[in-house]
């Protein structure tokens, strides 16, 4: 009768554990499956970053070895602030005036700065989101143009609804001096 309990115990026991070793394997392989979609798709983001780090390489080189002369003439200049302005609620001529500079022709390096003065009336605070705004606008669409100096102040009235004055912002376009084919 001993040998009889000792073979039931034994065949119960086998039987549990193949159980539990078929569901160790199914749970494994799901995990397995899992892992391996997942590093499918990392694999894929990767090549879309690596695809999108080179477009912009390639982008900052065509930046650097742009030896065209901007062909923007002082009122297409004046249009160009005037509609970066306008899309942030920035009226020209009521908000701020724009008094362009000479050009000056850089020592050496080959090119040929031109600031841009935009003087802001003190009278007409402006959000700090559309003075940024109007900034990245301003500097992301155009290749050459640049902010180089602000003023900004806080209004002190009006520092609750987080109005700042502008007072001034200086903006330099950088042109080569020669054209090359």
């Amino acid at each position: 009768m001993k040998e009889f309990d000792f073979v039931k115990l034994t065949l119960w026991l086998a039987g549990v554990l193949t159980l539990g070793l078929a569901a160790g394997y199914f749970w494994l392989g799901h995990k397995a499956q899992k892992s391996e979609r997942e590093i499918k798709e990392i694999e894929r983001i990767c090549k879309d970053v690596g695809l999108l780090a080179k477009d912009i390489k390639t982008l900052e080189d065509e930046k650097r070895s742009d030896k065209l002369v901007d062909v923007t003439d002082a009122s297409g200049i004046t249009s160009y602030f005037y509609q970066h302005a306008r899309k942030r609620g920035i009226e020209a001529n009521e908000d701020y005036l724009f008094k362009p500079r000479d050009p000056v022709k850089q020592k050496g390096g080959g090119w040929v700065d031109q600031d841009f003065l935009l003087e802001f009336k003190k009278d007409r605070p402006k959000h700090r989101e559309q003075l940024m705004a109007f900034i990245y606008d301003c500097e992301t669409q155009s290749r050459r143009i640049k902010l180089q100096k602000a003023k900004f102040t806080l209004d002190p009235e009006m520092a609750p609804q987080d109005l700042w004055r502008a007072d001034s912002l200086t903006f330099t376009r950088r042109d080569p001096s020669k054209t090359t084919n």
